[in-house]
């Protein structure tokens, strides 16, 4: 069994980014589309957490070593079943379009230890895809060793997924078109990264100056998940999800605006 693609369905994407618990339907439907299109069969879909899971991880400070304070405690649930209630938005359009789907919750497979991972059950992912399913999970809060919880982004899945499964491809849908020095929102002269290696990528982290209020790292987070991947000779597009089009030429291996950054091989 081959894994033809690992995508990442942004969080700035599928949900109002600025509007707590609110679906973007028109991308989210576009881009369930564009994967049913695509008619790739082995395929595993990751997706972010946006305005359902970041505002609340922020609130309640799930990042952050268990208090054993009600509040978080209480947190800790709201936020889970705040995701829930994205995933479950997220299984209906990928449903609509004919996709048999998944759900797969990492809170019952992963675990942390100070924020890293700790530990990982890939066979349900296995099983799902032997079986012509398409496994769909998500960034979450998850029990960690040494906190208590954390949160496990969808982009650590990103990597953890591909580094197991050695996809074709690795594909992450944001919010702009692809790898900038510096945010295009705030510097439209900034020039677009069209393609790069891991040695060209890893000098930028440090330089990377995108404002973010984003539970998970954000960009440069992001940008280190997407060099594991390559590192592990898989290449992985950056692409707009905002864009119509852009994800399933990045699928069907066409020329797409956005960032590659090529495999090691």
């Amino acid at each position: 069994m081959r894994v033809e693609a690992i995508v990442k369905l942004g969080g700035s994407v599928i949900t109002a980014k600025d509007k707590p618990m609110i679906v973007n339907n028109r991308a989210l439907n576009r881009l369930a589309s564009e994967i049913s299109a695509s008619e790739l069969e082995k395929i595993v879909i990751v997706h972010g957490g946006g305005s359902f899971g970041h505002p609340l991880a922020l609130k309640y400070k799930l990042n952050e070593k268990f208090t054993g304070s009600e509040e978080q405690i209480a947190g800790f649930t709201i936020t889970h079943r705040a995701m829930l209630k994205l995933n479950e938005r997220v299984l209906e359009a990928l449903g609509r379009k004919g996709l048999k789907v998944a759900p797969l919750p990492p809170l019952a497979f992963a675990t942390l230890a100070s924020g890293s991972l700790k530990s990982m059950f890939y066979e349900p992912f296995i099983n799902a895809l032997n079986m012509n399913l398409t496994p769909v999970t998500f960034g979450d809060i998850v029990f960690d060793s040494d906190r208590g919880f954390s949160i496990v982004s969808g982009d650590l899945l990103m990597s953890e997924l591909s580094r197991k499964l050695q996809p074709l491809k690795a594909i992450f849908t944001i919010d702009v078109d692809g790898l900038y020095v510096d945010d295009p929102k705030y510097n439209p002269d900034v020039e677009l990264i069209t393609e790069a290696t891991v040695a060209e990528v890893e000098p930028l982290l440090s330089r990377l100056r995108f404002k973010s209020s984003d539970a998970t790292g954000g960009i440069r987070f992001k940008l280190e998940q997407a060099c594991r991947i390559a590192c592990a000779g898989i290449d992985v597009y950056i692409v707009n999800g905002l864009k119509p089009g852009r994800l399933f030429k990045a699928l069907k291996g066409e020329k797409v605006r956005g960032t590659l950054i090529k495999g090691v091989r």
